[in-house]
């Protein structure tokens, strides 16, 4: 009797150890096929480097008005647009790496029963930063805009007569390239203040027959007989993306940029845009414009758009 009871004493104490071993080596019951699986205990490594993309298309119809532009069919206007948007990002603690594309074309129809293109929009936006203290980042950065398709300026002829289209722009004609290196303010939780104490704005020109199209001696800033021309100074860029209460999305962009001799540039847009479900959205744009080597006074613009958005 007693034997026995040393006995299942000591198989109790082999199975306790037993136990034992298996949650060291992370064993577990698998009630599936009543055995026991071995589930080795690998430390996870967080990788040092994040990648990031994502991309979004949209189809809207838009109600246009703009102010001082070019030419004088710039009011009561109907705008079908497509616009696509991808970012794609390189970030670690420390440092952040992204690219903005968006491009935007679509249908303008005037309510005199006139229609043409809306002039393309090309943006490529690149951003590098590295975090020296906590909010603050030395940063450099790159804006590239330009267009596809040629873009017309429309306007009546003197007592009425036939339509008078004037080409202002094409194919790389302009392309304006903004650099910048300074430092950066995250403005958190949803903007970005960048500060470029080294600032350059250059300007490319395709087509040099642009001159003679438009009639003009200076184009974007670049002198007739030129291709090209380079500007030193100064710039500010502020961007606000701040989505309130997951229907209302807010989105500001302002840059700035005084070169060393002539007036300051400004590019100012802000978007207001509610979701009303998954694939449908509103959105109220104001967008500003001044170049005084484009246009003698700023150029104000307002769209009011309802249409299909999704994300990828």
């Amino acid at each position: 009797m007693k034997a026995g009871r040393e006995r299942l004493m000591l198989g109790s104490i082999m199975i306790c150890f037993l136990a034992t071993g298996l949650a060291a080596q992370d064993f577990c019951w698998d009630d599936s096929v009543k055995s026991l699986v071995f589930r080795p205990v690998i430390q996870k490594i967080q990788p040092r480097l994040k990648l990031s993309n994502e991309l979004s298309y949209s189809i809207s119809v838009s109600g246009y008005s703009c102010f001082n532009g070019t030419g004088n069919k710039t009011a009561g206007q109907m705008a079908f647009l497509h616009s696509l948007k991808y970012r794609f990002g390189i970030s670690s603690r420390r440092f952040h790496l992204t690219n903005d594309l968006v491009h935007t074309l679509g249908l303008v129809y005037y309510f005199d029963s006139i229609s043409k293109f809306q002039t393309d929009e090309n943006t490529l936006t690149t951003r590098m930063s590295c975090e020296v203290v906590k909010r603050i980042q030395f940063s450099v950065s790159s804006i590239l805009t330009t267009r596809i398709f040629d873009s017309w300026d429309v306007s009546q002829s003197p007592g009425g007569g036939p339509l008078i289209k004037t080409i202002n722009s094409s194919f790389l004609t302009p392309l304006v390239c903004n650099f910048s290196g300074g430092f950066g303010i995250n403005l958190m939780p949803a903007g970005m203040l960048d500060i470029g104490i080294s600032s350059a704005k250059l300007t490319y020109i395709r087509d040099r027959g642009i001159f003679d199209k438009t009639g003009l001696d200076l184009f974007y800033g670049v002198e007739k007989g030129h291709t090209s021309s380079l500007e030193y100074g100064m710039s500010l860029h502020l961007i606000i993306d701040w989505l309130i209460m997951k229907k209302v999305q807010w989105n500001c962009d302002l840059l700035l940029f005084k070169g060393e001799k002539a007036a300051a540039d400004m590019t100012f847009k802000n978007l207001f845009a509610y979701r009303i479900n998954r694939f449908l959205k509103t959105s109220l744009q104001t967008r500003l414009f001044y170049n005084e080597d484009a246009s003698p006074g700023i150029r104000m613009e307002n769209l009011l758009s309802f249409g299909f958005d999704f994300h990828l």
